[in-house]
Parts: C-alpha cells; sequence; structure tokens
C-alpha cells in the first residue's frame, strides 16, 4: 500500500508558474510506504516550479544532474529542486520511508531562502527531524484541501515558519559537539528499522562507543526531543496508523510496535496522546463516520 495524503491549486503535473506574487504554494503532500516495495519518479525536465521533499523518517535515494549512483539521504533532511533541475528519486518500503513535499512558485523565491540563510543552490539541506516540521506541512496541506477564505495568504506565512525552523535547526547543529549529524543520522536510521524490537537507548549508545551524556545533548540538539522520546514517538505515530486502520487487537498493537506489555503501553499511550488506545480507535471510527 501506498498512502499518499496531498492536495493541489490545480491538477498539473508539471507545476506551473507565477511570477505576479512573492510567493505561491501549488501542492503539499506526505506519503509512505506500507506494504508497495518501492515508489520512483523520474522527471528528465524537472517541473515549471520549486520543490522541497522532507525525509521525516527512513531514507530517500537521489540521483542528483543524472548520476548514476544515488545519494543516500537519511531523514532529517530536506532536498530542495529548482524549476528545470533533473529529477530521479526512489524510495523503498524497508526502510520505513515517511516524506513531505511542498512544491511552490514565486518571484521572491532566492530572496526568500537568503533571508533565512538558507542556500537554494545546496540541494541538501540538513534541519533534523522535528514534529514541529510535521505540523507545519499538516497544516498547509488542510489550507490547500479547504480553501476558506485567505488560505493563500495563510499557506505562505506557514512556509515561512517551516523555513524559519529549518535554518534554526541548523544554526543549533552547527553549534553543537563533535558528534556529527551522520552518526545521529544512523542512530534515527536504527530506531526507524528496530522500533518493533526491545530496545534499551542507554545501552545501545554505549556499545557505538559514545558517552551517552554527550550524544543525548547532541541528539536532542539535534532533534529537539530525547533519544528514547524519539524513539516513542515512532512507535506512537505506527500504534496510532494502525488503530485507525487495521482491526488488530490492542495488544497485538502493543507487540508491533515494541512493547511486550499491553498495560504499559496502554499507559504510555494515554500520558502522550491523551486517552486510552481503545478512546482514540472509537474517536477516530467516529470521525470517519462523521466525514
Amino acid at each position: 500500500m501506498f498512502i499518499n495524503y496531498a492536495d493541489f491549486i490545480d491538477n498539473n503535473l508539471d507545476g506551473y508558474i507565477n511570477k505576479d506574487i512573492p510567493l505561491q504554494i501549488n501542492s503539499c503532500g506526505n506519503y509512505r510506504l506500507i506494504k508497495r516495495n518501492e515508489v520512483e519518479t523520474c522527471r528528465p525536465s524537472g517541473r515549471l516550479d520549486y520543490q522541497l521533499i522532507y525525509i521525516a523518517h527512513g531514507k530517500g535515494y537521489f540521483y542528483f544532474d543524472d548520476s548514476k549512483a544515488p545519494n543516500i539521504i537519511n531523514s532529517g533532511n530536506m532536498i530542495i529542486y529548482k524549476p528545470y533541475d533533473f529529477q530521479r528519486y526512489i524510495f523503498y518500503s524497508k526502510d520505513h520511508t515517511d516524506i513531505f513535499w511542498i512544491h511552490f512558485t514565486g518571484n521572491d523565491i532566492t530572496d526568500l531562502f537568503n533571508k533565512y540563510g538558507l542556500n537554494i543552490d545546496n540541494k541538501v539541506i540538513p534541519c533534523g527531524t522535528d514534529s514541529l516540521y510535521n505540523s507545519l506541512f499538516e497544516k498547509i496541506i488542510l489550507e490547500l484541501q479547504f480553501q476558506k477564505d485567505y488560505f493563500s495568504s495563510a499557506t505562505s506565512l506557514i512556509f515561512n515558519q517551516l523555513l524559519i525552523s529549518i535554518s534554526r535547526s541548523s544554526k543549533d547543529n552547527s553549534n553543537a559537539t563533535s558528534i556529527s549529524g551522520n552518526e545521529i543520522n544512523a542512530v534515527i536510521s536504527y530506531f526507524h528499522n528496530h522500533y518493533q524490537e526491545s530496545i534499551n537507548v542507554e545501552e545501545y549508545i554505549k556499545t557505538l562507543g559514545y558517552s551517552t551524556s554527550s550524544f543525548f545533548k547532541k541528539f536532542k540538539g539535534y532533534t529537539h526531543v530525547t533519544p528514547l522520546q524519539y524513539l516513542i514517538n515512532i512507535r506512537l505515530k505506527f500504534a496510532t496508523h494502525m488503530l485507525k486502520s487495521s482491526n488488530y487487537k490492542v495488544s497485538e498493537i502493543s507487540r508491533l510496535v515494541g512493547y511486550d506489555n499491553p498495560l504499559y503501553f496502554s499507559r504510555l499511550f494515554h500520558k502522550h496522546i491523551g486517552m486510552s488506545p481503545e478512546e482514540y480507535r472509537s474517536k477516530e471510527s467516529k470521525n470517519d463516520i462523521e466525514k
């Protein structure tokens, strides 16, 4: 299964240019691979507008400038394509890929990125992983879906907030300790690939040869949460998805996301989500009926 949750101002697959205003959001979306093994996108002539891709989970395989070997880009990075840039990238389900993307146009794009200290000529923008990014992308998607009064202005303002968040994160990362972003990304990838297993976070960090205190400080500066909270967020994200889209019992979901004790899972779920797994499932089912 390939989940593609998005909306568009129109359905032009090549995008379009609008030089009459500083910034316009053309489309925005989120997709992830569940059962489909891979999804490949290839646009030899690119698009007419700009595109920003945020790798929230997993990794992507990007072929820049028609290169033969892919550049493997891990979660915690954004990829920027300018109009007419060659595009080819592949995502695999084995990587638990979760992607947000946005297409935009305007007469002020380069100046806008420069304003926040971001180089639009850099293909890859390190940004760390942050639930705030997810929230901002989701707000833009909803604005495009409902198109209430002033939605175009609203999406532009939210996009500015996204760029500010990326800029702040980049500066935080540049001032962090000697542990590199690639090392953080390797741990993040491990969490995404092994969240179903029992993981003692402190012991795992020690096996990598890091000081737990130094690594935790660097990790929090990079993601704004502790390693344990990051792992919990992954597990709860998949748990909420299964509660909404499957008939698995809560005890089964608990084991599928790495908790052998269903009671502990339920307490943890209530602490972070604000309701029990059963209440969450009932609420989501009611919302689906009302829609």
